[in-house]
């Protein structure tokens, strides 16, 4: 069904959210998604996201595919933000935090790391209006339509 609805749909992403703990279990999970896409059609898998929850967790991923986007989840990290903004420049990932993480310095420390940076999950306007003039690149929201918003200038 993901793949369907990436082929009907060629403008859409999906970002992956596993919550599988077990390493094991997400390798399975993550080799039957780009195996499906594979026969399907590989180019499928550059529009696939994977949410990584942990440093290691990329080279778990890497060793099935290659992703050409990763985000690193930080809701369970306990990594501090000197070595998020490290990991960052060393991989290349993108990060997505919660409201609560999202300070002015660490937003600017990520986005000169070469981050994209989102928080999730905002369901204020204004509260993403803010964040927004802060850096941030997106939200993930449960109600809230990009239409509801005004452009920001940051």
């Amino acid at each position: 069904m993901i793949l369907d609805l990436l082929q009907h749909y060629p403008d859409a992403y999906i970002v992956t959210d596993t919550k599988e703990a077990d390493p094991v279990r997400m390798i399975k999970e993550f080799e039957i998604l780009t195996d499906a896409a594979g026969r399907r059609d590989p180019a499928l898998l550059e529009r696939i996201i994977p949410q990584i929850y942990s440093r290691s967790m990329l080279a778990q991923i890497n060793e099935i595919h290659p992703f050409s986007h990763v985000i690193y989840t930080l809701y369970e990290s306990q990594d501090s933000d000197q070595q998020v903004v490290d990991f960052v420049k060393e991989s290349g990932v993108d990060v997505s935090m919660p409201e609560n993480r999202a300070t002015r310095k660490f937003v600017k420390a990520l986005k000169n790391s070469g981050a994209r940076v989102y928080v999730h999950t905002i369901n204020d306007v204004q509260q993403i209006q803010k964040l927004s003039r802060m850096g941030v690149d997106g939200f993930y929201t449960d109600f809230i339509a990009e239409n509801d918003l005004t452009p920001v200038h940051r």
